[in-house]
Formats: C-alpha cells, sequence, structure tokens
C-alpha cells in the first residue's frame, strides 16, 4: 500500500538526515575547513533525498537485510484475477500462469484500516507541506520578481563608470541597480542577474570591486545551480529538519567558497577591507537574503563572527583525501546502510480487526486429514492459509488449478514436508520467469513437490533435505498478483490434492478461496 510505503519511506529519511548531520558535523569539528567545501553538504541532502526515493521501490527491486516487518493486515479477494491454467504436462507438474499471467494463489493481504487510515493522514499531511513550501517559494521569486522590476539595467557606458567593475576583465551578466537597502545578490537559475544596491557606491572602490568579485565568483562556480536544486530536495522533504540544516551548511559553504577565492593571494589589508564590507552590508540591510538568490551578507546561518574571522585569518586547510571520503564514500555508505536497514511491510492476517474467526491464521498444531489420522507430511509453513484450492474451476476456460496457493508475508520460511533430494532450483523453470523462483524436491514412493514464487531458495540441485528443513522464504516472484507460496503435490507424474498428504485444511482457508471450492464442487 503506497501511503504506509511513502510513511516508512519519510522515517527512513529521518533516520538518513540525522546520521548524515552527525557525520559531517562532527568532521566539521575536526577539520574546520570542511565548512567551506560545497559538495559534501549538497551530497549529504542528496543522499537523504535518495533514501527516500529507494523507500518507495519494491522490495524485491532493494536490497534488504532486514526481515519483513509483519502488520495487522485483512485478507481481501483478488480483483479480476482468473485462475490459471492447469493442464498436467508430459512432465506431471501443471503450468503455473494463464494466458494473461496472473496467478490464482495471489489472494492479496490489505492493511488493517486504522494503518491505512494512518499512511493515508500522512499523505494528506506530507500534501499539505509541499503546498505550504512551494507558496513560499512563490511569494520569495514574486518579491525578487519585483526587485528586478524596479532596478534600472546598466549598459557598458554605466558599467564602465562604476568603480566596482573597474580593470574586471570577465564576462559580465545582466547587471541591475536598485536604490533599495538590499544586498548585493545573483538572482535567476538560467539568465542570472547581478542586482546590486545603489548605497554601494558609497563604499571604498576596492570594497565595491571585491563584493562585485564574491557575486561573480558564485556565476562561476555555478552556485546558483546547485542552490535551486538544494531548494527543490528541501521543499521535497519539508518534513525533515535535518535536511533543512544540511541546506543552511551548504549555503555557508558556498559563501565562504567564493570568500576563499576571491581573497586568495590578497594581502591583510583587502582582507580587512572585505571584512569591513560585509559588517556594512549587514548593517544597511533592512531584510534578510531571498531563498531564491545568492547574496552577499545574506545570513545563511548565524555564524557572522565566525565567517569575518576566516575571512581575516583564511580558511584553514583541509586534506584533499579527507574531503574526497566524506563527500563520495562515507555519505553513500550512509545511503547503502539505511536502505538495506530497511525492513520490508508485510500484512498479516492473525490480528486484523473486523475479521471472521473463519479468516484468523490456523494454529500451529499439525492438520489431520479427514479420517482423523495423522498426515503423511508435516506442513510446509508454521501457518497455512489456503487462498486457492487444488482442482478449482476457471471459470473462462474450465481448467482445473493443479496446486495449492497459501497466503504468506514475504520473508516466511517455508520448510520441506517430508525427506528427499532437490531436483530443481532455479528462477527459470521450464525456461520461463513467471514461475518465479522454484525448487522441487524428489521424494520417496514416487512423490515429487513442487514451491514456487519463492523469495529466497536456499538449496541447490542435487541436495539432500531432511524434513522439517528450511529450504527458503515466500514471497511474489514471478507472475502473481500477491506474495504466497505455491504448493505442487505429484506422484508417478500425476498432479495429485495436497491434503491427501498435508490433511483436511478448509478450515484453514480464507473466505474467497472456500466460495470458489464450493463452487467448484457444484460444477
Amino acid at each position: 500500500m503506497f501511503p504506509l510505503l511513502f510513511l516508512q519511506a519519510c522515517l527512513a529519511s529521518l533516520v538518513v538526515g540525522a546520521a548524515a548531520w552527525l557525520l559531517l558535523r562532527s568532521a566539521a569539528r575536526v577539520w574546520p575547513a570542511l565548512q567551506a567545501r560545497r559538495t559534501p553538504w549538497l551530497l549529504a541532502v542528496g543522499a537523504v533525498a535518495a533514501s527516500l526515493a529507494f523507500g518507495l521501490l519494491p522490495a524485491s527491486w532493494r536490497p534488504s537485510i532486514v526481515p519483513a516487518l509483519e502488520l495487522p493486515g485483512v485478507m481481501v479477494a483478488a480483483v479480476a484475477s482468473p485462475a490459471p491454467h492447469w493442464a498436467p504436462p508430459a512432465a506431471g507438474h501443471a503450468d503455473l500462469a494463464d494466458k494473461d499471467g496472473t496467478d490464482e494463489g495471489g489472494t492479496p493481504l490489505a492493511p488493517a484500516p486504522l494503518l491505512r487510515w494512518l499512511g493515508y493522514a500522512w499523505l494528506a499531511i506530507y500534501a499539505a507541506g509541499l503546498a505550504a513550501a512551494c507558496a513560499r517559494w512563490l511569494r520569495a521569486r514574486r518579491h525578487l520578481n519585483a526587485l528586478l522590476a524596479a532596478a534600472q539595467r546598466l549598459d557598458r557606458f554605466d558599467l564602465a563608470a562604476h568603480p566596482g567593475f573597474a580593470n574586471l576583465h570577465r564576462q559580465l551578466p545582466e547587471v541591475r541597480e536598485i536604490d533599495a537597502p538590499i544586498a548585493p545578490m545573483l538572482a535567476g537559475l538560467l539568465r542570472p542577474v547581478l542586482l546590486l544596491p545603489r548605497h554601494l557606491r558609497d563604499f571604498e572602490p576596492a570594497q565595491q570591486r571585491l563584493v562585485v568579485e564574491h557575486e561573480l565568483t558564485h556565476l562561476a562556480r555555478r552556485d546558483h545551480l546547485w542552490m535551486h536544486l538544494s531548494f527543490l530536495l528541501q521543499a521535497a522533504q519539508w518534513f525533515n529538519p535535518m535536511v533543512a540544516r544540511l541546506g543552511k551548511q551548504m549555503a555557508w559553504a558556498q559563501e565562504l567558497g567564493c570568500d576563499r577565492t576571491v581573497l586568495e593571494g590578497r594581502p591583510a589589508a583587502q582582507r580587512r577591507a572585505y571584512a569591513a564590507a560585509l559588517v556594512t552590508q549587514m548593517r544597511m540591510q533592512a531584510m534578510p537574503g531571498h531563498g531564491t538568490a545568492l547574496a552577499f551578507g545574506s545570513r545563511v546561518v548565524d555564524a557572522v563572527a565566525a565567517r569575518i574571522g576566516m575571512i581575516r585569518d583564511g580558511v584553514p586547510a583541509m586534506p584533499r583525501a579527507v574531503a574526497a571520503v566524506l563527500g563520495w564514500a562515507a555519505l553513500p555508505a550512509v545511503l547503502l546502510a539505511s536502505v538495506i536497514l530497511q525492513p520490508a511491510l508485510a500484512w498479516r492476517a492473525d490480528s486484523a480487526p473486523g475479521t471472521e474467526a473463519s479468516i484468523e491464521w490456523a494454529a500451529t498444531a499439525t492438520p489431520m486429514d479427514a479420517s482423523g489420522s495423522a498426515p503423511l507430511w508435516q506442513a510446509p509453513m508454521e501457518r497455512l492459509r489456503v487462498s486457492a484450492f487444488f482442482g478449482i474451476l476457471h471459470t473462462p476456460t474450465g481448467r482445473k488449478h493443479g496446486g495449492m496457493d497459501f497466503a504468506a508475508p514475504r520473508g516466511t520460511p517455508i520448510v520441506a514436508p517430508a525427506a528427499g533430494i532437490v531436483v530443481t532450483s532455479t528462477n527459470m523453470y521450464r525456461g520461463e520467469a513467471k514461475w518465479g523462483d522454484v525448487i522441487v524436491i524428489e521424494h520417496a514412493d514416487g512423490l515429487r513437490s513442487l514451491y514456487a514464487h519463492m523469495e529466497k531458495r536456499q538449496l541447490k540441485e542435487g541436495a539432500r533435505v531432511a524434513a522439517g528443513q528450511q529450504i527458503g522464504t515466500s514471497g511474489a516472484s514471478g507472475k502473481v498478483t500477491g506474495p504466497h507460496l505455491h504448493l505442487e503435490v505429484s506422484r508417478n507424474g500425476d498432479n495429485i490434492d495436497p491434503q491427501t498428504l498435508l490433511g483436511n485444511l478448509e478450515a484453514n482457508a480464507t473466505r474467497t478461496a472456500l466460495q470458489r471450492l464450493h463452487a467448484s464442487r457444484r460444477n
């Protein structure tokens, strides 16, 4: 169910965000120069976003070392899922799929109503928060567009007379000037505009040139592109406070990185003039920087004194190997760990509210056959729940089901009901993938059992297996409508009802399975 899957992915995003934040903040205490490195902070934001995206993938598409997380659920009938073709072939086993590739055994399990409401409630809250984040961005964008519209564009003659562009030999973007108490800023995505306040002309010429160099360095480093990407990821994860913190640190790193580039090799006097220009600008600024622009003097974090100290003394050096490990190894490792530690969601019907007693899971006691004597084989799973019986009729075609299907969450252990030898262990049974992962065991007295749609196979061909030994886990591999185990039994090449060996299981069947069984008997 997508809403609950999305809720689980959001929780994983919170964990990854906290881990990435703690990792980088701890590293920044050891290597202060990390604060001026844009890449690790941006990768951290990306890693948290990727953890959210990976969490939405089907469990079979992503690695995991954590068993399935079982939640209360209810049995529901598979809508419009026709029974498959079961004409026994020469080898003695029936085909597992019909013409349209769906499997009769896929009686789906749905989460309990309370869990469903929880998932939908979080989805509604997330949508509201995302809408609010987009609204804030639109307001900031409208404000910025209003400033750009009120600003005067400077032509090449105006730029030649402006002290901030004297002796400046580089390609310039469009430059505008406005009589408003704002910070010099680089605004826009595809065609950025350099917006300057008119009060900048009151600064010393050297300070004006340094301020302009700072904004043009943003443009050369393509900081505006990374800023917009970071904002997009933050908006998508508005519920995660660590993403907002990581985004602010990335913006802080961009400012420090530009400071370092502009002041590299300059004397102490120019460094002091640059710091004085920053302080003066922040005093004259009537409003903080806009979220959609890169502004000189914007209060991206509450560490102005630290920035001035780095401007005065220079950013400490940092080994390149450390930055590479933190940026390109540690953060992907955090992402991978978050993915493989996410359990898949599986629904169980043993505690679902509102279900009838006949829908509850069977007790773990060994089932008995129709005569009341003990069966020849033990149950292949600890709890059996029949979702499709042997021999039921497929209404459109009149063909019969050649095995039994047992509804089970992903990862449920499957054991051998009797001793034997594994003769087949493959995910391409008879050259087709629709069977999923299959194990076939040859038993005594001409008996053979087949287990299909498994999630994992734990035995190879030729392995000897004892009764009760685990051979794999149930899943939803191949063409199915839901997780379950498909079991077939044959004697001397002919399919037989597994109940002849496992005992009567009608008391442990879903209502849909019983209805189909009774309808088949009437026909």
